[in-house]
């Protein structure tokens, strides 16, 4: 079972940083997501790649279990309208974080792998960036995280 909580955050990160820290270790994933202006859907995929080619900008962290005593690292994902991104543009976006690029799809979007030692923090500010520096709605300078942890 997986239960869903919702926060709403701008400078103060605390409760934000505690949320990924609360799913380290394969125990769930965050949803980061920019509140914007107007009433615009977030971006989702299917089977297919994206859905439709226009909503907010939406960065999933999904942390993985332990494998045979052995910390796993976790992934990152960018849901984006822009295409592929090219290096030099994730080089900007993740600004010297250790996260190494697994994908960079124009349909699918950007997937990057972050080790496991990772600070929260970090993690956190790199979701805020890719979502603020990739979405094409007018935002309100606060996200929303989804946290889905499991049970």
């Amino acid at each position: 079972m997986t239960t869903p909580h919702s926060i709403s955050f701008s400078s103060d990160r605390t409760e934000a940083i505690a949320s990924i820290e609360s799913v380290a270790a394969g125990r769930g994933w965050c949803n980061v997501v920019p509140n914007v202006v107007d009433d615009v859907d977030d971006l989702k995929v299917n089977f297919l790649g994206l859905r439709k080619l226009e909503g907010v900008t939406v960065a999933t962290l999904v942390t993985s279990p332990p494998r045979r005593g052995r910390v796993m690292p976790s992934s990152l994902g960018v849901l984006h309208t822009r295409g592929r991104l090219g290096r030099a543009r994730i080089a900007e976006l993740i600004d010297g974080a250790p996260f190494r690029v697994t994908q960079d799809h124009n349909q699918r979007g950007l997937l990057l792998e972050v080790p496991a030692d990772t600070p929260a923090a970090l993690v956190l500010e790199v979701m805020c960036r890719c979502t603020t520096a990739l979405c094409d709605v007018a935002m309100t300078g606060t996200w929303r995280l989804d946290r889905y942890l499991r049970e």
